[in-house]
């Protein structure tokens, strides 16, 4: 549908929704995510940061994959991949 109505796109499509801003997380949409900032800090541990005033923003993409981008503009580590028990 939002292929064939481009202004129908805009409202259907689904954006990232920012979780911390300038360290300070934003408890009205982690409500919304259903997350906790334990949650967010879990992530951000995965992204090799330790402190929450290291970031700039976090962003929660419509695929529920979380982006973090750091205050001093340098780019976070990879997330961790969960260990595979065999």
């Amino acid at each position: 549908m939002a292929y064939r109505f481009p202004a129908a796109a805009r409202v259907l499509k689904a954006r990232p929704r920012v979780l911390v801003e300038e360290g300070r997380t934003k408890d009205r949409v982690l409500r919304r995510e259903l997350m906790t900032e334990e949650e967010v800090l879990t992530q951000l541990r995965l992204h090799g940061i330790t402190d929450l005033r290291e970031v700039h923003q976090v962003l929660i993409e419509p695929n529920a994959m979380v982006s973090v981008l750091r205050r001093d503009g340098g780019e976070p580590a990879e997330p961790a991949k969960a260990p595979v028990a065999g």
